[in-house]
């Protein structure tokens, strides 16, 4: 197989490409590449290309503020929540794009906004007739003693609260199956 990795921040990438040569061992590096890529653009370019994509967005970022008394930064969180889903939903809609009919596609953000998580969900949903959801209740039930979940919540997503003293949390994960080309 083949892993490709795609982060357009250029401090990021960087961070990635040296996660992968501190973790990977040498005879499986030349099987991941890393691009700089604008992610809205991937579909064009790659249409149907992968089996399993990964999207895991930029988002408001809860955990940096939930525990932090900083208020410029949460009236700043709060205001950027406006702008982020429009671009979450235009990187998912290049992932279902760049994704090959049978694939996966996992959508991720760290975030408890509705607007970032299940809102785009949503919005692909209803806007893409080749794509269902895949249900994730199975998964939850098996890692149920470790996180504590949001209820409430849709088959197909799952929402880790976060929790002080614990080193996660807010997670949300959606996964979605592209069922025929578009």
């Amino acid at each position: 197989g083949h892993f490709h990795c795609n982060e357009y921040d250029n401090l990021r990438s960087r961070w990635l490409e040296q996660t992968i040569e501190s973790f990977i061992p040498d005879p499986f590096i030349n099987l991941i590449t890393v691009s700089k890529l604008d992610g809205r653009q991937i579909g064009d370019l790659q249409p149907e290309f992968y089996d399993k994509v990964l999207v895991d967005a930029p988002c408001s970022n809860d955990r940096s503020w939930l525990f932090s008394a900083d208020p410029q930064q949460a009236v700043l969180r709060l205001m950027q929540r406006k702008e982020l889903s429009s671009l979450q939903f235009q990187l998912l809609r290049s992932a279902v794009q760049a994704l090959r009919p049978g694939g996966s596609l996992v959508y991720s953000t760290c975030t408890l906004s509705r607007a970032e998580n299940s809102d785009v969900i949503n919005l692909i949903l209803s806007s893409c007739s080749n794509v269902m959801p895949v249900d994730l209740s199975g998964m939850a039930r098996g890692v149920c003693q470790e996180f504590t979940f949001l209820r409430g919540m849709q088959q197909h997503e799952l929402l880790v609260l976060p929790e002080k003293g614990r080193a996660w949390g807010p997670m949300y994960v959606a996964k979605l199956k592209k069922v025929s080309s578009s």
